[in-house]
């Protein structure tokens, strides 16, 4: 078990767009391809809308802004903002991974 009491404090925001936008925006910003350091994690699913939701959990708050600045921002002023702006969710207070040496089912 990895609990966030024994991590550095994290920062979450949701992204919430639908597939083809979320797809294009995720690529622009080479999110997946070229993690920037301080993204600790990215989970994301599909609704059946075909909406994709995802979960991203930072080092903190100023590295989202520092992220925004480098890679989003130069996008956001040559083609515009995405339909729905990232919510910013807060500090972590708890969290549970499993550790690598566990097995489901």
């Amino acid at each position: 078990m990895l609990l966030i009491a024994s991590l550095p404090r994290v920062f979450v925001e949701r992204v919430t767009l639908p597939r083809a936008e979320w797809e294009e925006w995720t690529g622009r910003l080479r999110l997946l391809t070229e993690p920037p350091a301080a993204l600790v994690a990215c989970f994301a699913w599909q609704s059946e809308d075909d909406t994709i939701t995802s979960i991203n959990v930072w080092d903190s708050a100023s590295d989202i802004a520092d992220f925004f600045l480098d890679r989003a921002q130069p996008i956001v002023e040559t083609e515009g903002p995405p339909s729905r702006k990232p919510e910013r969710l807060g500090d972590a207070i708890s969290a549970y991974v499993r550790s690598d040496d566990s097995t489901s089912g």
